[in-house]
């Protein structure tokens, strides 16, 4: 930072504590001795050594948060070599959201050139919601498992259903020996740059684009990739590299495994792109590290916004089965009830091929396109489960109910979606509740403290947001503040005392 940035960001610091104080005569000091103070932190931090104070920060973080998690590794001179940290939020979000996690690194965040990884998954609202950050010394196999393990301690051993990289080799021998039952899926995006670099031909790109993505069996799938291969005589080591991982890109062998609707690592690039707005090449780990928590305080922001227009807000109905989107508009949030809309409103092109038994369990449903008789789609329902299952296997793959299900819905007068097909973590109670799964005895009491820790943090965030859009808000959400501080410590007071009594 230079000078004069340095003494611009300075001057609107003292303004805003002037503010908060009452005026300048209450402020103690000048911005002249503001400045001055915060110069020597910074050369005192240079002195200390950027290691030591970046480990520094994250025992005062874990002061503040009793969840905190931060572990570090050093290398053979006694240096910092890897560096992963999660909050009490991040934890919770992953309680709530941690089917799926998104996985990618990028470079200069850092003077030292550090890969910045960042876990990252999809909250109820289709939104980006951040579990981890790690700073690696490099990018092999051994480096990858040990971030991939300490991530594994950091959320209590739960393991994720399924993983979305860029195709990295280490990256991918680490996660089958951490993650060996998790579904992993190759970047799409990356995938298709890998096609663009290798061939030279919109022809061979548009078949591969359809290998990629087609909705294809996996015979269907080996017939047309041999077909294109001889086609274009298609040779050489991408190729054999592009077949050997075809299990984990082609949308023949993914589909029915849940991803929640991410083919690619674009969350988390997209993640980068906003880190790389308030961090840089120059910058050292402790200068990083609190510019990376400011970015996820602002997604996280946004969540909350999400959180509350979802929950005090109703969409406009528009469809022609008004029941069915009036029921998906009270129970899932307005980003995934957008979803569901367009797939009531894609129902309306569907044509019951043959009429269904109402006395079969299960009854057989065959659904055709207007306009293409020959794409054909099959619906099972199973009246005593009451549950459906579609070919399309949509439901299975992101969790959201599929056209064809509408059409089944429509045929038997159903008035609210099937409660099998209401994936939770997309509904606007997704976190509620979380802190009932461990009520148990053989539960350990710091991991029920720590679920009723994250709830109540995520309760809180939504006040401090709002709380800090008016002065208004703010003062009245600090005496309440106050309040409360002394109604919980009333409260620990009873606590201990009943403690002593009973010890």
């Amino acid at each position: 930072m230079s000078m004069r940035k340095a003494s611009i960001k300075t001057n609107r610091t003292y303004d805003y504590m002037v503010d908060q104080a009452g005026g300048y005569i209450k402020v103690g000091f000048t911005s002249k001795d503001l400045y001055n103070r915060m110069d020597f932190k910074r050369r005192q931090v240079v002195l200390d050594g950027d290691a030591q104070a970046a480990i520094s920060y994250m025992n005062a973080k874990a002061i503040a948060d009793p969840e905190f998690f931060c572990m570090f590794s050093v290398d053979e001179e006694n240096r910092l070599a890897n560096l992963f940290w999660r909050d009490s939020q991040s934890l919770h979000d992953y309680c709530c959201f941690g089917d799926v996690v998104i996985l990618d690194s990028t470079y200069k965040t850092n003077v030292y050139d550090k890969p910045l990884v960042v876990f990252v998954g999809v909250s109820n609202h289709n939104a980006t919601t951040v579990f981890g950050c790690a700073f690696l010394v490099d990018e092999t196999a051994d480096t990858y498992r040990w971030v991939l393990r300490t991530f594994l301690t950091s959320m209590k051993d739960k393991k994720p259903v399924s993983i979305v990289t860029d195709g990295d080799d280490a990256m991918r021998v680490a996660i089958d020996e951490v993650f060996p039952y998790a579904h992993h899926r190759l970047c799409t995006w990356h995938n298709m740059r890998n096609v663009n670099t290798n061939v030279n031909n919109p022809e061979i790109v548009r078949e591969f684009s359809y290998c990629v993505h087609g909705s294809l069996t996996p015979v269907a799938f080996e017939q047309h990739w041999q077909q294109m291969i001889d086609t274009y005589n298609l040779k050489g080591d991408w190729i054999e590299m592009m077949y050997r991982k075809w299990k984990r890109w082609a949308e023949a062998y993914c589909s029915g495994h849940f991803f929640g609707g991410n083919t690619t690592t674009q969350r988390v690039e997209g993640m980068h792109k906003n880190l790389k707005d308030g961090i840089g090449r120059g910058m050292r780990l402790v200068e990083c590290i609190p510019r990376i928590e400011r970015s996820l305080l602002r997604l996280r922001n946004e969540n909350v916004k999400d959180d509350f227009d979802s929950n005090n807000s109703h969409p406009l109905l528009c469809t022609h089965l008004r029941s069915l989107e009036e029921h998906a508009a009270s129970i899932f949030t307005h980003d995934i009830y957008k979803l569901i809309r367009n797939e009531i409103n894609k129902e309306a092109k569907l044509i019951l091929v043959q009429p269904v038994r109402n006395n079969e369990d299960p009854r057989v449903y065959t659904f055709s396109n207007f306009g293409r008789p020959a794409e054909k789609w099959t619906v099972v329902y199973y009246k005593k489960e009451q549950h459906l299952q579609c070919s399309c296997k949509l439901f299975e793959s992101s969790g959201i109910p599929c056209c064809h299900m509408f059409g089944v819905m429509k045929c038997d007068h159903m008035d609210e979606i099937l409660p099998t097909l209401i994936m939770k973590r997309w509904t606007k109670d997704a976190r509620r509740g979380s802190e009932i799964v461990v009520k148990s005895d053989d539960v350990p009491n710091k991991t029920i403290q720590m679920a009723r820790f994250g709830s109540l943090s995520a309760d809180f965030n939504k006040l401090c947001f709002y709380g800090s859009q008016t002065e208004v808000a703010y003062k009245r959400l600090k005496a309440e503040c106050g309040r409360l501080n002394t109604l919980v410590e009333t409260w620990k007071e009873q606590h201990e005392q009943t403690s002593l009594n009973l010890g």
